[in-house]
């Protein structure tokens, strides 16, 4: 069947069934990869550019062709004359690990964040929560307090302002969804080994300045794999991310043998000599086409089956009408079915029929064997990417960036080196040269003046022993006059230099020149390529230098990140296919490796949510220690507490770090302000407390006087009391005692005899 063409492209508004045809297949193909060989009717020359690449990675080992430089060194292209050691200075290769060393340290974290509305809603209405809670907190306590109840429970972690809450939602806040979906892309990478494709890939931006790699599911894992962009066959694009080019594909070079284990009975055994046939004398492939086959262990082993052949393994994008019928039925509903385009309505149906007609991006896939009419492996694509957003879009699983693209050209740093590289070369093959030719000190000699010396015993010296006795003793024998009384010279021998001279120097300065010129179109400066830095410059100045040379490169790093944030992008709609239709793909994420990985529970949840990839770097040495800096001057202030700061440096972006500083700083700084006012609360309670105490210490002791001041009159009166009762009682028993004399008295003197009075004198 033929078909139409469109700048030698098949039809593009052919019908699915036609497209699925082989030969619209073929044509595409062809095509495709006419544009890609032929200069001049491809977009830029693939063939040249290709060409290119292969120099420029010669050059990036240190491996180019000696050849053009004999050419120059040589006399009319002969160069055995010069013995030189023609191995090549390695000054791109240093240039170049230095850059790619730099790109593989940089460390990132691939964040993922749910952007569909349902995820949107939740985000909002979780956050409107916390807000809630925390205008409730104080009434919270205060119920619970009451109550007994823990209607207080959970307000301990709450934010305490809207600054707080804004941080704790760019920080702490993760959906389910998010969390299984960030921890699906990183068991990806790794199970792919990630950190190693990234390091081909970062040469290849470095050397070639194109990256690219590719997604797929294979006996259903995800594989990530790296594509060489020497191989790569895209659209014309005119961004550096490829992202709307219509078709891609590589040219993968294999064996018939290998043919027959991908194509296996897609070909007869006829066609199989036919593609044969059309390889002979290509790729190293003998020219004649050996005949017959041998037999070993009874399997048939042909000879051809070693031929090498060339296949374009391709994927295009084409736009497929889909038609379907809505039939309504008599209980008031519809059905809808899918229809063919050839499909006619009947005339006398009892339901209502309408046609409903859509557009869908679809991909389809094939693998052209290069220079026949033969494909294998060709149809639909399996698992088409398309965006949850818009399901009608595809997306071809091909993450590509070419950064400062220009009509499908660009110049890499390695191309930017080259000119000067060889002219360092040449130079250092000149020095060897130079060095080869350099001649030792010598001597001119006038032999008439040492001819015929006397040696003062009748004898004479040959010019031979003059010049011996010279260079042994320092002693000089000659003639000033001639035999016929010309006078000769006074200084028969003088010294003659030796050595390279001043053609040394000046190589050396070109050497330097040129070597300053790699760095200069490169950015890499002696603070950054490893070279002794000035003993002179200061400690700043040399961060300077080296900011300075990691902002000259940073497209190159822009560049992986770009085409590792499209790699997880696609990671992550596969997932999601793999979870939606294949479960949650229970084999696939298992503990594994040496990093003890749990099995991760990635529910059907995932499949409902649309993913916004970003790429977060993490911070240099340089970002730590500034903020280091600012964390260690604000606990010096006191302003800030030790948990503060390791809570800050467990944040690994550096401007919500920055924001969560200045956040617990005023923080702090609040809580210790409310601190001091308690504390003067305290102080002035306790003050009073002291002035009260103090006062009813002063009653009590007044009281005390008081009590010891009645406790002393009450003993005094009780002992004037004591004292009168013992006074009365003895003037009372005086009074007796009295009575008692007198009475006596009274009796004596009533009695007259003498001796009484006698005995009363």
């Amino acid at each position: 069947m033929a078909q139409k063409s469109f700048s030698g492209y098949p039809d593009p508004f052919s019908s699915r069934e036609e497209k699925l045809d082989k030969k619209y297949g073929i044509q595409y193909f062809k095509r495709m990869y006419k544009e890609w060989a032929d200069e001049e009717i491809g977009s830029g020359s693939y063939v040249s550019r290709n060409e290119r690449y292969k120099r420029y990675r010669e050059y990036a080992e240190g491996m180019q062709s000696i050849e053009q430089y004999k050419d120059l060194l040589g006399a009319n292209g002969d160069s055995s004359y010069l013995n030189l050691n023609w191995e090549v200075v390695p000054m791109i290769p240093k240039f170049v690990d230095v850059i790619v060393g730099g790109l593989t340290n940089q460390e990132y974290k691939i964040k993922c964040t749910a952007i569909d509305q349902v995820s949107k809603d939740k985000r909002s209405e979780d956050k409107l929560k916390k807000l809630t809670a925390m205008e409730l907190k104080e009434f919270h306590a205060e119920v619970a307090g009451l109550s007994g109840l823990p209607f207080d429970a959970g307000n301990e972690d709450l934010p305490e302002s809207k600054e707080e809450l804004d941080l704790y939602m760019s920080l702490n806040y993760k959906q389910m969804t998010e969390i299984a979906m960030e921890e699906g892309i990183e068991l990806t990478f790794y199970l792919n080994d990630w950190e190693e494709l990234k390091k081909r890939i970062s040469r290849d931006l470095v050397v070639l300045n194109i990256g690219a790699s590719k997604t797929d599911v294979l006996d259903g894992k995800l594989t990530i794999r790296y594509v060489d962009p020497n191989h790569l066959i895209t659209s014309h694009s005119s961004r550096p991310d490829f992202k709307n080019i219509q078709h891609a594909g590589e040219v993968i070079y294999m064996s018939i043998h290998e043919l027959r284990r991908l194509a296996g009975d897609e070909f007869s055994d006829e066609e199989y000599v036919e593609i044969a046939r059309n390889n002979a004398g290509k790729y190293g492939n003998p020219k004649n086409l050996a005949k017959g086959s041998n037999y070993y262990n009874e399997y048939e082993i042909h000879e051809y089956d070693t031929y090498k052949i060339a296949v374009l393994d391709g994927l295009y994008k084409t736009v497929d009408d889909l038609n379907y019928e809505k039939k309504e039925n008599k209980y008031g509903g519809y059905t809808i079915h899918k229809k063919n385009k050839d499909y006619k309505q009947p005339k006398n149906s009892k339901q209502k029929r309408t046609k409903l007609k859509t557009t869908i991006e679809n991909i389809y896939k094939g693998k052209w064997i290069i220079g026949t009419d033969y494909i294998f492996d060709y149809g639909l694509a399996t698992n088409i990417l398309r965006p949850k957003s818009n399901l009608s879009k595809a997306m071809l699983p091909y993450s590509i960036y070419a950064p400062n693209i220009l009509n499908m050209n660009n110049k890499s740093l390695v191309e930017r080196m080259i000119p000067f590289a060889d002219q360092i070369q040449l130079c250092h093959l000149k020095i060897q040269h130079l060095m080869s030719k350099a001649k030792p000190k010598g001597s001119a000699i006038e032999l008439g003046a040492i001819e015929n010396v006397g040696k003062g015993d009748g004898g004479t010296f040959t010019p031979i022993e003059v010049q011996d006795i010279y260079q042994q003793t320092g002693n000089l024998y000659y003639r000033s006059q001639q035999d016929d009384g010309t006078p000769l010279p006074s200084m028969p021998i003088q010294e003659l230099g030796g050595g390279i001279g001043g053609a040394l120097q000046e190589l050396i300065a070109i050497y330097q020149y040129n070597l300053q010129m790699l760095r200069d179109v490169t950015g890499i400066n002696e603070a950054r390529d490893a070279s002794q830095p000035d003993k002179e410059s200061l400690v700043g100045i040399q961060k300077m230098a080296l900011l300075a040379s990691n902002n000259a490169t940073r497209w190159i790093n822009q560049a992986l990140l770009s085409i590792t944030q499209n790699t997880a992008k696609s990671v992550a709609l596969r997932v999601q296919d793999l979870v939606k239709y294949k479960g949650a793909y229970k084999g696939y994420v298992q503990a594994i490796g040496e990093f003890n990985m749990k099995a991760i529970e990635v529910s059907k949840d995932v499949t409902m949510a649309d993913y916004g990839i970003m790429i977060e770097p993490l911070p240099d040495d340089e970002q730590k220690a500034i903020l280091e800096q600012n964390i260690q001057m604000s606990i010096q202030q006191g302003a800030l507490r030790l948990e503060d700061a390791i809570m800050i440096r467990n944040v690994t972006n550096i401007k919500l770090a920055n924001q969560l500083l200045v956040i617990r700083r005023k923080k702090y700084a609040e809580e210790a302000a409310k601190a001091a006012q308690e504390n003067a609360r305290a102080n002035a309670e306790q003050q009073q407390a002291s002035v009260q105490a103090k006062a009813e210490a002063d009653a009590q002791l007044k009281q005390m006087d008081a009590q010891m001041e009645m406790q002393k009159i009450e003993a005094e009166y009780k002992m004037k009391e004591e004292f009168a009762k013992s006074e009365h009682d003895r003037k009372l028993e005086i009074i007796e005692a009295t009575g008692e004399i007198k009475s006596e008295h009274i009796k004596l003197a009533e009695d007259d005899s003498d001796l009484v009075r006698t005995k009363v004198k």
